[in-house]
């Protein structure tokens, strides 16, 4: 009797097992189970946070406007420290944002800052790093003037020393 438990009843069990976890987990293609399989229509896809692309074309009346550098001192172990020089060209929809962008530089300058004091020299090295830079502006850009007359961030210098 043990032998018939172990080599077919629970043999049976575990397919069975199996087959319902793929039910659940919406893995049997055409077979949807109300309330536990997931929608695939229903999942969101990731908002893009990044910077435009740098060979995107400027729209027509497109204005920019460049703060000031940035001088930053950042993270590292070394006994010396590590510094960061950095320039960004701020591309606005119209001249009429130059107000809004002259109000708001005080907090960007703020939150750049904050951000960049934050970074060691390796997380700056090549492309990968310009790039996270590029990007981080370009959100932070965001959140203090209203995205829709931001055009596109880009770096006119980076320098670590």
């Amino acid at each position: 009797m043990k032998k018939l438990i172990l080599f077919l009843v629970l043999p049976l069990l575990l397919l069975i097992g199996a087959g319902l976890g793929a039910l659940v987990a919406g893995l049997v293609p055409g077979v949807n189970i109300p309330g536990l399989t997931p929608k695939h229509g229903a999942v969101e896809e990731k908002k893009d946070l990044g910077a435009p692309s740098t060979s995107k074309p400027s729209p027509i009346g497109a204005v920019t406007y460049v703060l000031s550098e940035f001088v930053v001192n950042v993270r590292t172990n070394r006994t010396y420290p590590v510094f960061l020089l950095l320039s960004l060209a701020v591309e606005m929809s119209s001249e009429a944002v130059r107000p809004k962008m002259v109000a708001q530089e005080p907090r960007i300058r703020d939150a750049m800052i904050v951000y960049l004091s934050g970074l060691t020299p390796s997380d700056l090295n090549g492309y990968d790093g310009i790039q996270r830079v590029r990007d981080q502006s370009w959100q932070i850009v965001q959140k203090f003037v209203d995205p829709k007359d931001v055009v596109n961030v880009q770096i006119m210098k980076l320098t670590v020393k």
